[in-house]
């Protein structure tokens, strides 16, 4: 029932409910097949538990630095950051600031990147009228009990559009 209404208030079409938010990262990423060899673009300004989660599924964080304004990826230096390793990118919405989504997007379209949204302190933040956790492959969100929305110990969720991705990750 949980994961049935968080998808619905999150405005994706599946949620599954996981252990921790570090686990949502690591299980989307390894569900999506980026693993060992691959490079995952993601932020400097986050919990260790980013880039722990990136090491989790094998594969390595690259940091790229932040836009000013934001504090969240700045979209020209993902771009930079690129190499023929970079599997996907890692952006992180932090505390409820949304990052750049659609030049985020529009890079990983002409790369050929996937898109894992870092949402575990974003819940219900919209970018451009859109829900975070909702533009990329999955999204990842932490109910820890200092988030935006917590429980009263750790929790978290994977939000996908994907059927076939979420049957993977139950």
């Amino acid at each position: 029932a949980f994961e049935t209404e968080f998808a619905a208030a999150a405005g994706a079409r599946h949620a599954v409910g996981v252990n921790t938010g570090t686990d949502a990262i690591a299980l989307a990423l390894r569900a999506l097949g980026i693993g060992p060899g691959d490079d995952v673009i993601t932020s400097p300004l986050s919990a260790a538990y980013s880039a722990l989660a990136i090491q989790m599924a094998g594969a390595t964080p690259v940091f790229a630095d932040l836009d000013p304004d934001r504090l969240t990826l700045d979209p020209a230096r993902v771009e930079a950051a690129i190499t023929d390793r970079t599997a996907a990118i890692l952006p992180v919405h932090l505390y409820g600031q949304p990052a750049d989504m659609s030049a985020l997007l529009a890079i990983a379209a002409r790369h050929d990147l996937t898109i894992v949204e870092d949402a575990c302190q974003a819940h219900l933040a919209t970018s451009e009228g859109r829900p975070v956790g909702t533009m990329g492959a999955a999204g990842a969100f932490s109910f820890y009990p200092t988030k935006n929305l917590g429980a009263l110990g750790d929790a978290g969720a994977i939000v996908t559009n994907d059927a076939e991705l979420a049957a993977r990750l139950k």
